[in-house]
């Protein structure tokens, strides 16, 4: 008579038979077309005797044909070298697929590369900081940098000589500095540590803080394929065919959707028109035209590269399938102000949420 344990042995016994025999007839169905004749007999003669040893429930003869099974498996499907890392490579390749793939139809990346669309979103900028804290060394540093994107920086003369400066209009929104015949770029949100009229010697440190990167985004590439565009929303699209000035073809913009098909639009000061009557809805462009802390309203276009909306008589009437686009920050925004309407074909989606660096605008855009 067989004991409890002995029970238990025989039934996870039968149970690991029975495992092998689905390995097994895998394995026959995949070689099956390509395995030679004497191969398969050999795995079907192994097969045949474990299903005998589990119909007999004894525990030596099935584990006996069990290895008989595994035997005539590895000679339909030797082992390859390297088993494990292909494998691990196989599950990379296949992320990386299915990255690109709902890269290109679902959601892009994207990087604001300026301060046109601030306060709402941020490109590169600075923040002072006088001296290196803890968070500025390693590893500490490299931590601060993945969740803030914060990168403490010191901005050195790279020759001696008397400050000079500071002089504007690279159209960077820098401040450049003359020191002995270099000019020296600094942020003005960098506080100086020399004066100018100073004499610096070679390595002086004449301003410090940290480099933030500009806010990093995903776009919905879909949603406009199946909804309209509406007012308000923060919008990317191709350049392709906008005769923008100092601008390269064939790269993105981000901008805020403020011209619809068919509108007229006009700028009062801090006022958005549109057919002749301020622009009440949605909540983000009300909240530019209110003036609310970090905006300045919608201002007109200035210099002679305005070529729209450049007084308050002037107005822009957009076709049936053009769209106006303008920063947030339109005191200095490169926009529909300066290059008209925007074709509804180079439009590529609504910006959807911040998922790098971790700040006040980090999560879903408005």
């Amino acid at each position: 008579m067989r004991t409890m344990s002995g029970f238990f042995e025989t039934r996870r016994t039968v149970n690991s038979g029975r495992e092998w025999l689905k390995h097994a007839r895998h394995c026959r169905h995949l070689k099956e077309d390509i395995a030679s004749p004497v191969a398969l007999q050999q795995l079907d003669e192994a097969v045949a005797g474990l299903k005998q040893a589990i119909h007999d429930r004894e525990v030596d003869p099935i584990e006996k044909q069990a290895g008989r099974v595994h035997a005539a498996m590895l000679t339909l499907m030797p082992p390859k070298a390297f088993a494990g890392f292909r494998e691990n490579l196989e599950v990379v390749v296949v992320a990386i697929a299915v990255a690109m793939a709902f890269r290109c139809y679902f959601l892009q990346p994207f990087k604001i590369p300026t301060g046109s669309m601030q306060p709402t979103l941020y490109g590169i900028h600075y923040t002072p900081q006088a001296d290196k804290g803890i968070f500025d060394l390693m590893p500490l540093r490299l931590a601060k940098w993945l969740v803030f994107g914060e990168w403490y920086t010191e901005i050195k003369a790279q020759t001696a000589g008397t400050v000079r400066g500071p002089y504007v209009g690279r159209g960077d929104g820098m401040a450049y500095y003359d020191i002995g015949g270099l000019a020296h770029a600094v942020s003005p949100n960098l506080p100086l540590t020399v004066r100018p009229g100073d004499e610096v010697v070679t390595g002086q440190i004449i301003a410090s803080g940290n480099k933030v990167s500009g806010d990093h985004l995903f776009v919905n590439r879909v949603k406009w394929n199946f909804i309209k565009p509406v007012r308000g929303e923060v919008m990317v699209f191709r350049t392709d065919g906008i005769p923008i000035p100092r601008l390269t073809e064939r790269t993105h913009y981000i901008k805020r959707m403020c011209g619809m098909p068919n509108d007229t639009i006009s700028i009062r000061a801090p006022e958005l028109l549109v057919n002749g009557k301020p622009v009440m809805q949605p909540e983000p462009i009300r909240r530019i035209e209110n003036r609310a802390p970090g905006y300045a309203g919608y201002c007109l276009g200035e210099g002679p590269d305005a070529l729209f909306l450049n007084s308050p008589d002037d107005s822009l009437t957009l076709g049936p399938t053009q769209y106006l686009a303008l920063g947030d920050n339109t005191r200095n925004s490169l926009d529909g102000r300066y290059w008209g309407p925007v074709p509804g074909k180079n439009l590529v989606g609504p910006a959807m949420v911040v998922y790098w660096p971790v700040s006040s605008r980090w999560g879903w855009i408005r």
